[in-house]
């Protein structure tokens, strides 16, 4: 978080994290498409996501000017060295799960992964904001939610259904992340 009181803006860093294909990108197209922002991307042939995707979304609130930059990562293995670079700096974090069941141990190694990355900024879980988001919840073979939210969470964070790719959730996800790190941000000023 960087905080410019001179000028009245608050700069916040959100990275969409999770494995390959679970619709970090979807999700950065839909608020693109929602506030009429251009997304920057570098994409592979297979539209899979090579360094990062990248919008701004600013918000006014309290007189302050909220500037959220907004990353995905790439959530395939050989690009890890990015994954961890994009990190860098991260006030907080969407956790984007693919609720199909034959990407459950998939989904479960990248909490793990994501508490490695934090760790590796000298941050931690439980004090960063963080909210996950059960993406995919339209396909046939999606596990129920019980089972998601048994399998693939963090205590005391909070979760969100979505259908990115029909903009389901999207918003909701966004809000409740921009509402964690307001509250911190509050916090923080007192």
């Amino acid at each position: 978080m960087i905080i410019d009181s001179s000028k009245g803006i608050v700069r916040f860093k959100v990275v969409y994290h999770g494995i390959a294909l679970s619709g970090k990108t979807t999700n950065i197209d839909q608020l693109a498409k929602n506030s009429g922002l251009d997304v920057l991307s570098f994409d592979t042939k297979e539209e899979r996501t090579l360094v990062f995707d990248f919008i701004t979304r600013k918000v006014k609130v309290d007189g302050f000017t909220l500037t959220f930059s907004i990353y995905t990562i790439p959530g395939q293995d050989i690009y890890r060295d990015i994954r961890k670079m994009v990190m860098r700096g991260a006030d907080g974090v969407v956790f984007v799960v693919d609720s199909s069941e034959r990407r459950l141990p998939e989904n479960k190694e990248f909490l793990r992964v994501l508490e490695e990355d934090l760790r590796l900024y000298g941050k931690d879980v439980e004090s960063t904001p963080i909210v996950i988001q059960y993406n995919k919840r339209d396909l046939p073979d999606a596990l129920p939610l019980e089972i998601l939210q048994r399998e693939v969470s963090l205590p005391g964070k909070k979760t969100v259904e979505a259908v990115a790719i029909q903009g389901k959730g999207v918003e909701e996800t966004f809000n409740l992340i921009m509402e964690e790190l307001l509250e911190k941000f509050r916090k923080m000023v007192g």
